[in-house]
């Protein structure tokens, strides 16, 4: 694995133009970018954009957080905001890309759908082998939102009608908790975006109940009956996988991600990364970079 200073963060891949974090939406073919590209994606994140990824024919293989692992044709892979990702496709691959932010497929509403609130609450790539209905159903969603993707303003209405059916068919079975409590005004998707603003400045749950306008007791009973955590434990949570992003993705040093993370002392977040991961910041690095480079059977 080629390892960068940094992981990489684009709008849209090796797009370094201005970042487009409220009420985007785009599809592409897989061929349109990666084509000219040698059909190789280096891994990288996108801040603010989740996206779709749909192998109609051919195949590919992805290289994430988990390691790599291949993706036969007629397989969706869904990648959510921040996740490291990167693409090696088979020359020919046909299918999909389709990008969105959190605001665009919720219109502004905390009315979502089960699917959606399973969607903006996954954490990793999640692969999905899609059965022949499934399939399409899937390609006629697709197909039909690229077949107008120059009217998305024009007809957001319905692209987001599509996207919410797409996402139906991934998440068709949502394990996940309900993500707002009507009856108190609880949002998770509002925690977790706070959360992802703000877990490099290491903020306690004070800061997080004031945000919220509850008390830290009521933010930490609705914590743990959503996510079986506290709310400093979720934070915790967030910024130890954002250092095992780091060390799996970047060439900073162990210090440099100490201090990237809001650790004053790189010495504490090694004993910490240790506690947590049961690994040394170098060991958890060297692991996955033997993972990462390790060919395949």
């Amino acid at each position: 694995m080629v390892q960068n200073p940094f992981i990489p963060r684009y709008h849209l891949y090796g797009e370094n133009g201005p970042v487009e974090d409220f009420d985007f939406f785009h599809i592409e073919t897989i061929p349109a970018r990666s084509r000219s590209l040698g059909w190789s994606l280096d891994p990288h994140a996108h801040a603010h954009l989740f996206q779709i990824l749909v192998i109609m024919e051919g195949s590919g293989r992805l290289s994430g957080e988990s390691g790599e692992r291949s993706i036969d044709h007629e397989t969706a892979v869904y990648v959510p905001a921040g996740a490291v990702h990167g693409w090696t496709f088979a020359p020919g691959t046909e299918g999909y890309v389709v990008s969105f932010t959190s605001d665009y497929l919720s219109g502004g509403s905390a009315d979502l759908s089960q699917a959606e609130q399973a969607a903006l609450m996954c954490a990793s790539c999640k692969v999905t082998a899609l059965d022949p209905l499934r399939l399409r159903r899937m390609a006629f969603a697709l197909s039909e939102m690229a077949a107008e993707s120059n009217e998305v303003v024009e007809r957001r209405a319905i692209f987001r009608s599509l996207l919410n059916f797409v996402l139906v068919l991934l998440f068709e079975q949502p394990a996940s908790p309900p993500a707002a409590d009507s009856t108190t005004g609880f949002s998770l998707v509002q925690f977790k975006g706070l959360v992802e603003e703000n877990f490099r400045q290491q903020r306690g749950a004070e800061f997080y109940a004031s945000e919220m306008g509850l008390s830290v007791a009521r933010l930490n009973r609705f914590c743990r009956l959503f996510l079986d955590r506290t709310a400093s434990q979720a934070v915790r949570d967030r910024l130890m996988l954002e250092a095992k992003r780091l060390l799996t993705f970047s060439n900073q040093s162990v210090q440099e991600i100490a201090f990237d993370l809001g650790y004053e002392d790189p010495a504490y977040f090694s004993r910490s990364f240790r506690k947590d991961i049961g690994r040394s910041p170098q060991e958890f690095r060297t692991s996955q970079s033997s993972s990462l480079t390790a060919k395949p059977d």
